[in-house]
């Protein structure tokens, strides 16, 4: 997908410069000359979008590393909480079912169990502490909790940020190759004399061919 951007990217450039050279063949009250001009309004709002999208993609990756060092860590006070109460339990064998670790591997049900850990740690807090989990051990794992929380939130939005980018670079790109299809009707008529021009139009509107690799150039062809 970022080739084929390139690619109609460069056809652009060539498109608007071609345009602007010969201003006065296309005037801006013409038609021709409202279509170069959706051609040239379109180079600035795609690098504004395809930064914006490379942005995006920057931090949805280190959303995925916050949002998993969040995971850990919260899973780690979940596993001590497990451990810890599978000991007390060897005395009060009710507790061991409160502090199950879920079998589902989603962040929803990590989260909710551990909310139900510390509702269920919370009255016997005491007990926990005896068997050296630090005093504050609730607050820890709530933290746990709120960090996960916001790492979830601010990977969404993100991710969100970056597909908003990606749409918007689509649909102005779509509207400025339209702009260039048309044009490859309107310029010929105009210049239809004049082969000189009509070779560097012909240049100028040209989308490159997608590379291919040297592995897939010398395949033979089909029989």
């Amino acid at each position: 997908m970022k080739d084929q951007f390139n690619r109609q990217f460069d056809t652009l450039l060539r498109v608007s410069t071609f345009g602007e050279k010969h201003s006065d063949l296309f005037p801006p009250s013409s038609l021709a000359g409202k279509l170069f001009g959706t051609v040239a309004d379109a180079i600035p709002q795609l690098r504004k979008n395809d930064g914006s999208q490379a942005a995006g993609l920057a931090l949805s990756r280190e959303g995925v590393t916050a949002k998993a060092e969040a995971r850990e860590k919260l899973r780690e006070w979940m596993v001590a909480l497990t451990r810890t109460a599978r000991s007390i339990g060897r005395e009060q064998p009710a507790i061991v079912a409160k502090f199950r670790l879920p079998a589902g591997l989603g962040d929803g049900a990590l989260l909710a169990a551990a909310r139900g850990f510390v509702e269920n740690a919370s009255p016997i807090a005491a007990v926990f502490v005896s068997y050296e989990l630090p005093p504050n051990f609730l607050d820890e794992v709530n933290t746990a909790i709120s960090r996960l929380e916001e790492a979830i939130k601010a990977h969404a939005q993100t991710k969100s940020f970056r597909v908003s980018a990606t749409a918007s670079i689509a649909y102005t790109m779509e509207t400025a190759m339209d702009a260039v299809y048309r044009l490859d009707a309107i310029v010929p008529n105009k210049l239809k004399n004049n082969s000189p021009l009509l070779r560097e139009w012909d240049t100028a509107r040209r989308v490159a061919s997608a590379r291919t690799t040297k592995a897939a150039q010398d395949q033979p062809a089909a029989a």
